[in-house]
């Protein structure tokens, strides 16, 4: 099984033409920052295709991508999760690529809700209880993350590294006190996403693993 990321951007008709021709750079960039080992496609002009591998990352992968966009470029998208088998891969060309998963991340982003900003599907090989959990936490996630300013959304992106806050806050453009950065951070709620997090990258770690093996 595999994760794949549908994503697109909210408000694209107002993007600007640099911005758009620039788009898979910047997700590119975002995802490099995740430290996740993923090649992203952009299609449509507004849309973009990606997968995860752990598949158990995909929900960390989707919020980095999400801060990156909106701390440093001041541009949101949605993200759909599909998590499934596949039948053919092509990580350097994704759209040519064919399966659940596929089908799961395309139908989720099709069905979001105008105001969702994260969603995801599962296979029914994954356990209905798993599927559950993780339905929650996205919701809970969704909710804290889709009201991000672009100044919370960078800290957040920032606060993944293993730099100490008075180095990350040298790094927000404009540099700011460790201060300001902290409280960035705190009205993103980024402890309890971290929390949130951790606990479900573990539950479909447990569940995904033997799948993938």
């Amino acid at each position: 099984m595999i994760a794949v990321l549908t994503g697109d951007i909210v408000g694209s008709q107002e993007l600007r033409e640099s911005d758009r021709q620039q788009l898979q750079a910047y997700l590119q960039e975002a995802a490099a920052s995740a430290d996740l080992s993923t090649h992203i496609e952009v299609f449509a002009g507004d849309s973009w295709q990606c997968f995860c591998q752990p598949s158990h990352s995909a929900i960390r992968l989707a919020l980095t991508l999400r801060s990156h966009l909106l701390g440093k470029r001041e541009i949101d998208s949605r993200v759909s999760i599909g998590i499934g088998d596949y039948e053919s891969l092509r990580p350097e060309k994704i759209s040519l690529s064919q399966g659940e998963a596929f089908v799961l991340s395309g139908r989720g982003l099709q069905e979001m809700p105008d105001e969702q900003r994260l969603a995801i599907q599962f296979s029914p090989r994954v356990p209905r209880p798993i599927q559950e959990l993780a339905y929650a936490n996205v919701l809970l996630l969704d909710g804290l993350t889709s009201q991000w300013t672009s100044k919370q959304a960078q800290a957040v992106a920032l606060a993944g590294t293993d730099l100490n806050q008075y180095e990350l806050a040298e790094k927000f453009d404009p540099p700011i006190s460790a201060q300001a950065f902290g409280k960035h951070l705190a009205k993103a709620q980024w402890k309890l996403i971290k929390q949130v997090l951790q606990s479900i990258e573990l539950a479909l770690q447990a569940t995904l693993a033997p799948a993938e093996a």
